[in-house]
């Protein structure tokens, strides 16, 4: 065990490292040689210098969208703009502490938003190769990460996003659920409750935990008096992870009065409303016959979306139970949600569905067997540069 976790720490280094000298590489050469696109911008704390010295805007050239927005959160708070309710509080909140070694500043938390997104996408590397050793091989370890690192929206992984936080408390959920001892489902209750403060999307970990409860003590012994004190304690501790969401409604209450005011800000923001999940899917086929401004993002957004949900269709006979149900509530929770919209009802749906981890598994345990994993791949690290561009000269990625 002690030399497995010292091989994940080695191998998610070459890979985290490879892939950050990347995207430094890219943003750099994109900064110099590229127009910087300026509609659009939420340009509140951003310097104007951003747009007239190339070092300036090569230092800021993550601060975007909504990086700028935790930003916001984490310098003046939830009261600045309440549509940045949206965005759940651990990561911004995190980003304010981290910010106060560095100044403090508006620059310090964009800076510690950085560190923040870094820094956990590395933990996440090294929990994600040692579930993958406990779970499948080594080989399908190193190639998961590969995939994972070089995904087409693994940019999000690098900027001051919540994604990275969000992966690593997921993927702590999963470890420690493996473990099963009597602490163990606490300590994944609690990853689970942090994982809810991070995005609303962390209620869905209640999913792999009561499969592998249920497992744990077996289908038909479950309701005996057998192991009673062991099932309790279990079965208590999952009532964490709705709590995460529970305690930001509340906080939501007391400060603005409305403990639902998140969702009415997605509603009234961006337009995104509960709808049917295959609705948004729809909407994005309908506006491929319509030529404008959002057809390329549009198109992007309709592929990125449906290749991983084939990815999960045709390799879930790969993958244990709770991997598989994890992926469906998941991938269903997003397409839940569509933006409604006309060219735009999938965005974001690619960054929030590559949280669904099991894609980069099946793909890993296909790598050394599928000449299309490997296309796969190389499309991937494509998409994953051009995104860099994107994004750094101010395109809307996703």
């Amino acid at each position: 065990m002690v030399l497995e976790q010292k091989r994940g720490w080695k191998e998610a280094a070459w890979i985290f490292v490879l892939s950050r000298l990347i995207i430094i590489l890219i943003s750099y050469r994109s900064i110099v040689l590229l127009p910087i696109y300026r509609g659009g911008l939420r340009n509140y704390i951003v310097t104007s210098a951003c747009f007239t010295q190339n070092l300036t805007c090569f230092v800021e050239s993550w601060w975007r969208w909504d990086a700028i927005r935790y930003v916001e959160i984490a310098y003046y708070g939830y009261a600045y703009d309440r549509a940045n309710t949206v965005f759940f509080p651990l990561f911004p909140l995190m980003m304010h502490y981290l910010a106060g070694f560095f100044g403090g500043s508006g620059f310090a938390n964009y800076v510690a938003g950085l560190v923040l997104a870094n820094v956990c996408f590395y933990v996440a590397m090294v929990l994600f190769y040692q579930l993958l050793c406990q779970d499948f091989n080594q080989i399908v370890a190193r190639n998961a990460l590969i995939y994972l690192a070089f995904a087409p929206y693994a940019i999000f992984f690098f900027a001051g996003y919540a994604e990275s936080l969000f992966l690593l408390l997921s993927l702590a959920v999963f470890i420690f659920l493996r473990r099963g001892g009597p602490k163990d489902w606490w300590l994944a209750a609690t990853c689970g409750f942090l994982a809810a403060l991070t995005r609303p999307t962390g209620i869905v970990l209640i999913v792999p935990f009561l499969v592998l409860l249920v497992q744990r003590f077996g289908w038909r012994t479950f309701f005996t008096r057998e192991n009673w004190l062991h099932k309790l304690n279990a079965f208590l501790s999952v009532a964490l992870i709705p709590l995460g969401v529970l305690v930001y409604m509340l906080a939501l209450r007391i400060q603005f009065g409305n403990p639902f005011l998140f969702s009415v800000e997605q509603a009234r923001v961006w337009s995104r409303y509960l709808d049917f999940p295959w609705l948004g899917i729809h909407y994005a086929f309908k506006a491929l016959y319509i030529s404008g401004y959002y057809f390329q993002r549009n198109l992007a957004d309709l592929c990125f979306t449906l290749i991983p949900m084939l990815v999960l269709i045709l390799g879930w006979h790969r993958l244990p139970l709770h991997y598989n149900l994890y992926s469906l509530v998941m991938t269903l929770f997003v397409l839940c949600f569509p933006v409604l919209y006309i060219g735009k009802s999938l965005m974001s749906a690619p960054r929030h569905l590559m949280m669904i981890f099991p894609t980069f598994v099946i793909m890993g345990i296909y790598h050394e067997k599928s000449n299309l994993a490997r296309v796969l791949l190389i499309i991937s690290i494509t998409f994953f540069a051009m995104n860099i561009m994107l994004f750094v000269t101010q395109i809307w990625v996703a």
